[in-house]
């Protein structure tokens, strides 16, 4: 099953300020979930392992997943005629952090990215198209990735970031371009609860 990749703090490839779509970043656990027009949803799992309802904190995203988002995703890869897909979704709750969860407590799960099988990831505007009235990131535009927008975010300026902070996309399928930027307050917040040491992990994930 398809991972869901690492995403770098700059734009890779083109030199220079770079246009691209903005989005609210999660602070949760990333799951996927596989698709085929043949036999369905097939397998689950966290960002590195295969997994299924019995798991004790992720388990919970299953029943979310088949509930609000197994369906209409299933319907667009039917209408578009895909093979096979990965869904890749966040779960959280508001005492997540880091990804870690509160046992007990209600979660969320927000679809972010969609990997039809052998054509990549869905590039940011087809993936609003398709998938923007689902429950997904809040989308904060279309701005050019540069220093001075890498600044607000630390800053908590720009608006629109729940806490973490933002994630940004260019391009389409194999070309598609990440890049990620993350708020002062959530890098202290990570600090203060994991350490210095098992904290500079998380940030630097």
């Amino acid at each position: 099953m398809k991972s869901y990749p690492s995403i770098p703090r700059q734009p890779k490839g083109k030199q220079g300020d770079r246009r691209m779509h903005i989005f609210d970043k999660l602070d949760g656990s990333n799951l996927r979930f596989e698709w085929t027009r043949r036999d369905g949803w097939t397998r689950w799992g966290s960002r590195h392992q295969v997994i299924d309802e019995t798991h004790p904190i992720l388990g919970g995203g299953l029943a979310l997943f088949r509930e609000r988002l197994a369906g209409p995703i299933e319907r667009v890869a039917c209408t578009e005629r895909w093979d096979a897909l990965v869904a890749f979704a966040e779960l959280f709750g508001l005492g997540s952090l880091g990804g870690q969860h509160v046992a007990g407590e209600p979660k969320r799960l927000v679809l972010f990215d969609v990997a039809p099988y052998r054509r990549g990831m869905l590039g940011p505007a087809r993936f609003l198209e398709l998938f923007g009235m689902l429950d997904v990131p809040a989308y904060l535009g279309e701005l050019v990735w540069n220093g001075d927008l890498v600044a607000r975010v630390r800053r908590g300026e720009l608006p629109g970031v729940t806490f973490e902070g933002i994630v940004g996309k260019a391009g389409d399928g194999h070309d598609l371009v990440m890049a990620k930027a993350k708020t002062e307050a959530w890098v202290r917040r990570i600090l203060e609860r994991y350490g210095e040491d098992e904290g500079r992990k998380l940030v630097d994930s």
